[in-house]
């Protein structure tokens, strides 16, 4: 054979191997679509750098700035009295804002500021100590007292519970130079137990800040633990001087205890816990920022 003839046929077994073999079938790549990313305008940022935190009477005095105008929210959070609380302003768009959450006591507040409809939060932490009413001690005219028990017989001894509302220079009928007091009835047999207990009606309800005991003239008649409590009814009773108390009987100056309550209360109730088996109370006040 040839050269030309060898070239035909090698030719010819090229081109028959290539037409048996299969067209490759190319898929085609579908193109990754990147997600839309939503750039949230800055301006929820730029108010809530601008809050400031001042005291004001009774009240935390907020103010803030505001140059573009846009709609804002605005979320107040605290605690007080012991109760989670928030204010909220909706689309506000004061250039220069202000607003005033009244207050009672030292408050940390949390400011949430977000745009309108939109969903980052700018978060800001502050404090403050508000202007406060002067406190006074609260008038006792009309105010009645009752107790668990007592000595009120009028051929005995008149020492009733009313005696620790009435005023602290009034003198005992039954014990001369004494300021009047109450005492629990040691004559029952057997004697009455702790706990004994004084419930107070001061006619108005009221946020107090304070109560004040003084202890009778004789301290072998007295009584070192108690409680208060406070109510808006004079039957539903809650903590309102933080648990357990300490009183000290060898004194007869008065001994204040501060007293905290979400709600104004009428009904005062000191309870005894620990003293002498008939233990006596000369005086009960009041006090509140009023």
């Amino acid at each position: 054979m040839n050269r030309k003839g060898f070239y035909l046929l090698m030719l010819f077994a090229a081109t028959t191997v290539s037409s048996c073999k299969k067209d490759k079938v190319i898929k085609e790549i579908e193109p990754v679509i990147a997600p839309v990313v939503v750039v949230e305008d800055q301006n929820y940022l730029n108010v809530s750098n601008t809050v400031e935190i001042s005291p004001v009477l009774n009240g935390a005095k907020f103010d803030w700035q505001n140059d573009a105008k846009k709609s804002v929210d605005l979320k107040f959070k605290y605690v007080e009295d012991g109760l989670n609380k928030e204010v909220i302003l909706k689309n506000n768009k004061d250039a220069v804002g202000t607003f005033t959450v009244p207050i009672s006591g030292l408050t940390n507040f949390s400011i949430l500021v977000s745009n309108t409809d939109g969903k980052a939060v700018a978060t800001r932490s502050m404090g403050v100590l508000p202007i406060l009413k002067p406190e006074v001690k609260l008038t006792k005219t009309g105010w009645t007292a009752t107790a668990s028990s007592e000595i009120n017989d009028v051929d005995d001894e008149r020492n009733g519970a009313e005696n620790i509302v009435d005023d602290i220079k009034v003198i005992s009928l039954t014990s001369p130079g004494t300021p009047s007091f109450w005492q629990s009835d040691y004559n029952l047999d057997p004697i009455f137990p702790y706990p004994h207990w004084l419930m107070v009606d001061i006619k108005e309800a009221t946020k107090l800040t304070k109560i004040g005991l003084n202890a009778h003239t004789d301290p072998n008649q007295g009584f070192t633990s108690f409680k208060i409590e406070g109510s808006v009814n004079g039957i539903d009773f809650t903590d309102i001087g933080g648990g357990q108390l300490t009183f000290n009987p060898a004194t007869t100056k008065e001994q204040m205890f501060p007293v905290s309550s979400s709600l104004a209360i009428r009904y005062v109730k000191v309870t005894l816990l620990i003293g002498s088996p008939y233990p006596c109370l000369a005086n009960f006040e009041a006090y509140s920022r009023k």
